[in-house]
């Protein structure tokens, strides 16, 4: 990640992550970098809660021109797993609550929730709504939102496909107590960490049901859907650029800090996406290769940051078809594929770590000293065939 601080703006880095209110997570929702969330509280009472920058007097204005893959399959966030979408999109909607920014996602913190109370045998989830918010098309939001959101998430109709449905299949029913008021049953109890990030998942944003209702609840073509979050689309020219303007509305006052945002189509670790943040083309980009990211580090008003992201770069073999239905040929095909020779290849390209069945980053994978113990992981690629 870089981000480029030009002399003749006034913002930070900071702010721009702040007003943008896009957190990026994995791809299948409990983003393995956040880890577990800290402590989480069963009653929590944020009706005065409100996010804002930690900075005193944080600057106002300007549009951020943002370079990230921005071409979707489609616009249903719900139904992604693509940063080409949740890059994009996530500004323009807000969640039943949030991971907070301000601690690098650590802590859970209300959203379009202000409290929450968790029964004692863990089975039931209430959470209290914001009153007086409204999506971009002036439709109120309502506890009947979360509702059709999450009924629409753990039981998703015929056609339609979420990724993250099996963060709630403990969830036997959702209930809209009244109009402010939602309130999920589980069948069973589940760790509250486990359930509170999967609220907090960042894409699980709060589409109105009105929206899902117009759209037979599948907005895959739906481009310009209404969030309530604090940007809304502008402008989208297909494989060029997605302009969006500051919600004027939002119910966070004093957000977002920027007048816009401006997100450029430039492919991961490509040269036009280097050129374009050396340039100063774009202010802030994603997925740079390890040259561009050593020249920006060393650029006068470019800074830059290193973090795990959870793309999997696999050969999937299909076991149901010969011979590959035999695991012997699949453990052989394990011990074949030089993981460590196409990590050195593309090392100065794209950087990849070698892996088990857990991201290698999260805390509960197997040690990477370990793990280079075992037979198709070691660092040797001959090491697998010793012995015959």
């Amino acid at each position: 990640m870089i981000t480029r601080h030009p002399a003749r703006t006034s913002w930070s880095r900071r702010d721009v992550l702040r007003g943008s209110a896009a957190a990026l997570m994995g791809a299948y929702g409990l983003a393995p970098r956040y880890g577990l969330a800290a402590d989480i509280p069963t009653e929590y009472d944020g009706s005065k809660f409100q996010m804002a920058a930690p900075e005193p007097n944080p600057k106002r204005g300007g549009v951020m021109r943002y370079g990230i893959l921005n071409r979707p399959p489609h616009f249903d966030v719900h139904q992604s797993g693509t940063v080409g979408n949740i890059g994009t999109q996530g500004c323009m909607f807000d969640n039943l609550i949030r991971r907070d920014p301000r601690d690098s996602g650590k802590t859970i913190v209300p959203d379009l929730a202000h409290s929450w109370e968790i029964a004692k045998d863990g089975k039931t989830y209430t959470f209290h709504l914001r009153q007086g918010v409204q999506f971009h098309d002036g439709t109120d939001f309502t506890s009947a939102d979360i509702k059709a959101t999450f009924d629409r998430i753990a039981k998703p109709p015929a056609g339609v496909s979420i990724p993250r449905t099996p963060l709630f299949r403990a969830v036997s029913e959702i209930n809209a107590r009244d109009k402010y008021t939602v309130e999920f049953k589980l069948a069973a109890p589940r760790s509250v960490n486990f359930m509170m990030s999967a609220f907090a998942s960042g894409w699980n944003v709060i589409f109105s049901k009105k929206t899902l209702e117009e759209n037979n609840y599948d907005l895959r073509k739906v481009l310009n859907i209404p969030g309530t979050g604090p940007f809304k689309t502008q402008r989208r020219v297909e494989n060029e650029v997605w302009v969006m303007e500051r919600n004027p509305n939002y119910w966070n006052k004093g957000l977002p800090y920027l007048d816009g945002i401006e997100v450029y189509h430039l492919l991961p670790f490509s040269p036009e996406l280097g050129s374009a943040i050396l340039s100063g083309r774009v202010d802030y980009a994603r997925a740079l290769d390890p040259a561009t990211a050593r020249k920006a580090a060393a650029t006068p008003g470019l800074s830059t940051a290193k973090f795990y992201q959870s793309v999997i770069h696999a050969t999937w073999m299909n076991a149901k078809r010969p011979p590959f239905d035999d695991p012997r040929v699949r453990r052989a095909m394990h011990l074949l594929f030089e993981k460590q020779v196409l990590v050195d290849v593309v090392k100065d390209v794209a950087p990849l770590m070698t892996g088990g069945f857990i991201y290698p980053f999260s805390e509960f994978a197997t040690p990477r000293d370990q793990l280079a113990k075992r037979l198709g992981y070691q660092e040797d690629s001959g090491a697998g065939d010793q012995g015959g």
